[in-house]
């Protein structure tokens, strides 16, 4: 159960969103919601939590219900009809985000919710958009490797000096995400190099990458792949600019 949260708003608008894709994440979403509540009422500021439910075929859907049903003024869950994928799912949920400053992780606590103060600060600094980075992944040798790889390769050729374009832990401030356009699957993972062709200001922090205690990775070698084909769907798009 989730008894050491509380629900904190006082029934005005949230100051922080935080989204949330789930795609069969039964095991992980009572002690993540315990860890991002602690660290969300550390910061002493109204909050949201918006789950996206992607058609789960285990109980994740019941769980996130009835996190909504003790904590209505905190928790929001969008159940989609079918499974549609991660960046409709953080479409849904930016959509509905109602916070001054959105967050956005994955399901699955390998991102830690705990590095999200630091990361508050970068937008204190001046940032517009901070995105974690997985210095020291817990993954495959294989995986790990093709995403360093990708990585270098996007730095190489877009100039951005985002060491890990891909980690969904990312802190946004509101106006970035009203800018923000996510019309097929994977263009989530170009957020970061979208902003910033559009001027805002990107930064960067280590963030802990933990290793998977619950379920499967969905992540596949022709996922991975996926990935590549879409990077440079996305850099010629920008030369037909």
């Amino acid at each position: 159960m989730a008894e050491a949260t509380s629900d904190p708003i006082s029934g005005g608008r949230p100051f922080y969103s935080v989204v949330i894709p789930v795609y069969n994440e039964e095991e992980s979403l009572e002690p993540l919601f315990r860890e991002i509540s602690e660290t969300m009422k550390s910061l002493n500021r109204d909050f949201e939590v918006i789950f996206i439910n992607d058609y789960s075929s285990d109980s994740s859907l019941s769980i996130l219900e009835r996190f909504k049903r003790q904590f209505p003024a905190t928790v929001n869950v969008i159940s989609l009809s079918q499974r549609s994928g991660q960046t409709f799912c953080l479409r849904q949920g930016l959509n509905a985000a109602q916070g001054d400053v959105v967050m956005t992780m994955d399901a699955d606590m390998q991102n830690d919710p705990a590095d999200i103060p630091r990361m508050l600060k970068k937008l204190e600094e001046g940032a517009d958009c901070v995105c974690g980075w997985r210095k020291a992944r817990e993954d495959t040798p294989l995986k790990a490797g093709l995403s360093k790889f990708g990585n270098i390769l996007q730095r190489t050729l877009t100039g951005l000096k985002i060491h890990d374009v891909s980690c969904t832990l990312r802190v946004y401030q509101r106006d970035c995400v009203d800018k923000i356009a996510l019309n097929w699957e994977g263009q989530h993972r170009f957020i970061p190099l979208s902003l910033s062709l559009q001027g805002y200001k990107i930064a960067e922090v280590v963030s802990h990458h933990r290793q998977r205690k619950f379920g499967r990775s969905k992540y596949s070698h022709k996922r991975i792949f996926r990935v590549m084909v879409d990077f440079f769907r996305v850099l010629a798009a920008r030369g037909r600019k």
